[in-house]
């Protein structure tokens, strides 16, 4: 849906301007995916198949998060 990915990428860029973090802001769009599926769409299968899709990414992203918990992830922009 062009809807819900509209809803992502606006999630994903405030969350990329508020905090500077390329992977905070992609785990956020995705724990928020499957609440903007059900709103924008109401069908419970993609709502499914988008839990499963960001625990996909949460796992992905593991190295990320431990950095980011130890404050160690670099910012976007930073070199």
């Amino acid at each position: 849906s062009p809807w819900v990915a509209l809803a992502l990428v606006l999630t994903w860029l405030v969350v990329a301007a508020l905090f500077r973090y390329s992977s905070l802001s992609a785990l956020i769009a995705s724990a928020m995916c499957p609440l903007y599926v059900w709103l924008l769409l109401g069908r419970w299968p993609y709502v499914v198949l988008s839990i499963v899709m960001g625990g996909l990414l949460v796992w992905r992203h593991r190295s990320n998060i431990e950095k980011l918990l130890a404050g160690k992830e670099s910012r976007i922009g930073q070199t």
